[in-house]
């Protein structure tokens, strides 16, 4: 008769119930973790008294943004808020480009921004602060950007236009990525059309101060101007001259090279300088408006008297909750078109929608 023989235990035997005791216990500490920071247990208390809780997303443009149970996620302005309580961790922009991190406490009394930092506790004025954004945030929570759409076609004249108009940026601690699309074109019977489209990836490094230095491609395309396509790489610094919670200038210095391809014609390498600028200005009282203009001046290097210019300026008045209405302004010179040689604007006004994210 076979005798049956067990086998023998394995070495490790013994540690696998301890092993998996280990991966449940980090799991579930994880999850309490995850947990904690989902909660919607920031307090905010407005001037009138009374209290809103939920989850603080961002704030910019003078306006708090907060995700609630009750109401989804409602935007409180700035002015009107008392104290704000989270122990969740925040990077707080001041308007003279310092930066904070920390939690948010009430102060005694009331009236400013408490920051409980790793080197202690900072009372600020809330009108000193420019940004406040979350730390800890997942990766699409980290973007924000706007979308507009705009179509038009009057049948009289058999005229049809186009227009959309796309940004995002994704921030990080101390720099973000900015990518921007623009495409515009009209068509009419018996006319020459119009077609110009625009790409630009960017990325921004915010150094101590109000400076930033920015590297970034583009691609260009407009047939008003002689140009096929226009590829661009190229490096700037700007500096924040002004940045508040109502306004910011930026003045930029830099260098681009490019490569162009003209309708007609072969193409042609080039190195140009940059200096121009951005403006904004937000009216977050009754009507919500944002007016922002940008000025790009381009003189080439490479090219004798040759200067090109990229304009654009835009009003956008919010109609409901993150939907505007935006009436803009573009404007393009080249004082020597690729094709032709001869100097050429192109511009032209636009009406669109808009959604804000």
């Amino acid at each position: 008769m076979k005798r049956l023989v067990g086998r023998e235990p394995r070495g490790d035997g013994p540690a696998r119930p301890a092993s998996r005791r280990l991966l449940l216990f980090t799991l579930a500490a994880w999850l309490v973790v995850a947990a904690a920071y989902a909660q919607k247990t920031d307090v905010v208390v407005l001037k009138n008294g009374d209290r809103v809780t939920g989850e603080i997303k961002a704030y910019g443009s003078g306006k708090l943004t907060l995700d609630t149970s009750h109401s989804g996620w409602v935007k409180i302005k700035w002015s009107l808020i008392a104290s704000i309580e989270s122990d969740k961790q925040f990077e707080i922009e001041l308007t003279d480009a310092r930066k904070l991190y920390g939690s948010l406490a009430p102060t005694d009394p009331v009236g400013r921004l408490g920051v409980v930092t790793a080197s202690g506790p900072v009372e600020i004025s809330f009108f000193d602060v420019f940004a406040l954004s979350p730390v800890f945030q997942k990766f699409w929570k980290r973007w924000e950007g706007s979308l507009d759409l705009g179509f038009n076609y009057t049948s009289s004249s058999s005229l049809t236009q186009f227009n959309m108009d796309f940004g995002a940026a994704y921030r990080m601690r101390d720099s973000q990525i900015v990518n921007a699309m623009s495409v515009f074109f009209s068509r009419q019977n018996g006319v020459t059309g119009a077609s110009r489209a625009s790409y630009s990836l960017r990325y921004d490094r915010f150094l101590k101060g109000p400076w930033v230095v920015q590297g970034g491609i583009g691609l260009e395309r407009n047939v008003q101007l002689g140009l096929d396509l226009r590829v661009l790489a190229g490096a700037a610094a700007g500096y924040n001259v002004i940045q508040s919670n109502q306004t910011q200038l930026t003045p930029i210095l830099g260098i681009v090279g490019t490569h162009e391809q003209p309708v007609e014609g072969a193409s042609s390498y080039s190195a140009e300088g940059i200096v121009g600028g951005r403006y904004a200005y937000f009216m977050y009282d009754f009507p919500k408006l944002t007016l922002a203009a940008d000025l790009v001046v381009y003189p080439s290097f490479t090219v004798g008297g040759r200067v090109r210019v990229e304009a654009a300026a835009s009003a956008k008045r919010e109609i409901i909750s993150d939907f505007y209405l935006s009436i803009s302004i573009f404007d393009s010179y080249d004082s020597r078109d690729p094709t032709t040689l001869q100097s050429k604007n192109d511009w032209g006004p636009t009406v669109s929608l808009g959604w804000q994210f």
